[in-house]
């Protein structure tokens, strides 16, 4: 099961625990002692207040860039690593460009953002 969460994880990373689940067709309680034994070890980390988990080898900047992607306009609170002063650090905009051509999963959470974003205009 450890293997199977971590290479998940590494094709696409920032996933709800739910999602994560479903993904993988793992009972809720079987998948929560594998991540949490992970987590412990170090393998798996977790960001935000609605956690969502990365494997180690993604460095936190860049989980805060996807976490944002995932989650986003209501992440910017959040994902204080990314603020210079109101702004988002100019650097963000090639950690994003380069998680979303990393990771392909994460092109249908863009969508999903920008359908809300323009249903607010």
């Amino acid at each position: 099961m450890e293997s199977a969460i971590l290479s998940y994880l590494g094709r696409c990373p920032g996933p709800y625990f739910r999602q994560l689940a479903k993904e993988l067709s793992a009972p809720v309680g079987t998948l929560s002692h594998h991540l949490y034994k992970l987590m412990r070890e170090g393998l798996v980390y977790r960001l935000g207040s609605r956690p969502r988990y990365f494997p180690s080898e993604i460095e936190e900047e860049r989980g805060w860039a996807i976490y944002l992607l995932r989650e986003g306009p209501r992440a910017l609170a959040e994902a204080q690593p990314l603020i210079c002063g109101r702004r988002l650090c100019p650097h963000v905009r090639d950690l994003l460009l380069y998680s979303i051509e990393a990771y392909p999963c994460l092109r249908r959470d863009i969508v999903d953002n920008f359908i809300v974003l323009m249903s607010m205009l």
